[in-house]
């Protein structure tokens, strides 16, 4: 089997914790008697252990090798995983060993961009990338279908410990995957008379619009991963369904399309250029954030429908984002400069579950808290917009470079 595509699957396994809380939630909320602000509070505290855990991991991945790095945070995420399952018993206990799951998991995901970097070609880093991405919403899509399924039939604990063993399966998959690939370490001292230079390189206008898409782009998707599986679990209720076939719903409406999408969007980023393909997917995300929300009133129907078109659009971007990123970075400071975008973005996306909490135990309208997603979506459409202007405007001045080419 081809290495990356192995690479692949192990990651998808070992992102099935990733979405094990956000599946659990409609159960949890109701055993721990939970309120909506409370929930998104826990994951909150989620996603900030996780933004930390990226700058970390992906500062060190520089000095210490993007390969070690992958090995050491899946192993500890399983682990985090499994104590999560064994110890979780309130909102309180939840809380604390989430930020655990957070601090471990969170720190193999820029490590595994960074693979598929150095283990791609430029010309086809946009799909390599969307590939890995796609892996891990296939991973997201498992752990939100067997923690929503599992957690209705046998309780919350079953579920953390079938997402836990996911990741550790996962994990043992990647291990043998990277056998005999090189951990490359890029040592700074080798750097440190070009430093000034390049970082002033690195944070150019073309680097900050990335990094501005990126920020927005994570609030509304953290947003949404954290709180539809609940929406749909609220409009299915009525229907009385089995609780397979409402975790395969929810499941394949929420991560089935954004698994598709990152590795379609992705290729054609490589043939069309990053900054249109952002251009369109930031606009069309943030429509479909807004009609998420309209749609709880119109129907179940609708709301599917809109959950799975707008899935594709929403992650569609994530991929574009990060291997625009790499393009732009030499490598001796990628793994900075990831972690830093890391930090920035998750920290920013980890407020949008409490802020959509907030809203909804405020208004008590799904379309309201759906609104402050789609803020984050129009957000990414302007820094596309103004990254593609400044792409049009180098072109004119220099040969056309292949990063952003407007054609």
């Amino acid at each position: 089997m081809n290495r990356q595509l192995l690479l692949c699957v192990g990651r998808a396994g070992t992102c099935m914790g990733t979405m094990a809380f956000a599946g659990a939630l409609p159960v949890l909320r109701a055993d721990w008697h939970m309120d909506a602000t409370t929930a998104g509070a826990i994951q909150t505290a989620f996603n900030l252990s996780n933004a930390i855990a990226l700058l970390v991991a992906a500062w060190l991945s520089d000095s210490l090798g993007a390969k070690r790095m992958y090995l050491v945070c899946s192993w500890a995420g399983a682990v985090a995983l499994i104590a999560l399952a064994l110890f979780a018993r309130s909102p309180t206990s939840a809380a604390v060993l989430i930020v655990f799951v957070g601090l471990t998991q969170g720190g193999a995901y820029t490590p595994a961009l960074l693979l598929v970097a150095e283990l791609s070609l430029p010309a086809q880093r946009g799909r390599a990338m969307g590939q890995m991405l796609a892996a891990g919403s296939l991973g997201y899509l498992l752990s939100v279908t067997f923690s929503m399924w599992v957690a209705s039939s046998w309780g919350p604990t079953a579920a953390f410990t079938v997402c836990a063993m996911g990741a550790l399966t996962g994990t043992m998959v990647g291990q043998f995957s990277l056998q005999g690939v090189e951990n490359r370490r890029h040592k700074r001292e080798a750097a440190v008379s070009d430093e000034p230079m390049r970082w002033r390189s690195v944070f150019g206008p073309t680097s900050l619009c990335l990094l501005a898409g990126y920020i927005a782009h994570c609030w509304e998707l953290l947003g949404n991963w954290a709180w539809t599986p609940t929406l749909l679990a609220t409009v299915l209720t009525p229907l009385s369904l089995s609780a397979m076939s409402s975790s395969l719903i929810v499941g394949g409406a929420v991560h089935l399309s954004g698994m598709i999408a990152t590795s379609v969007v992705g290729a054609l980023s490589d043939r069309w250029g990053r900054s249109r393909v952002l251009m369109y997917v930031g606009a069309i995300g943030a429509t479909c954030s807004m009609l998420i929300g309209w749609s709880a009133q119109w129907g179940t129907g609708w709301v599917i429908v809109f959950v799975a078109i707008g899935s594709f659009f929403i992650l569609a971007d994530s991929g574009v984002l990060s291997a625009a990123m790499t393009d732009e970075v030499p490598p001796a400071y990628l793994g900075r400069v990831m972690g830093i975008r890391s930090l920035l973005g998750f920290g920013a996306g980890a407020l949008a579950p409490v802020a959509f909490g907030a809203t909804l135990d405020w208004t008590h309208a799904w379309s309201w808290a759906y609104a402050s997603l789609a803020a984050g979506g129009f957000t990414a459409y302007l820094a596309a917009v103004v990254l593609r202007k400044i792409s049009r405007r180098a072109q004119c001045s220099r040969p056309m470079r292949q990063r952003y080419e407007t054609r």
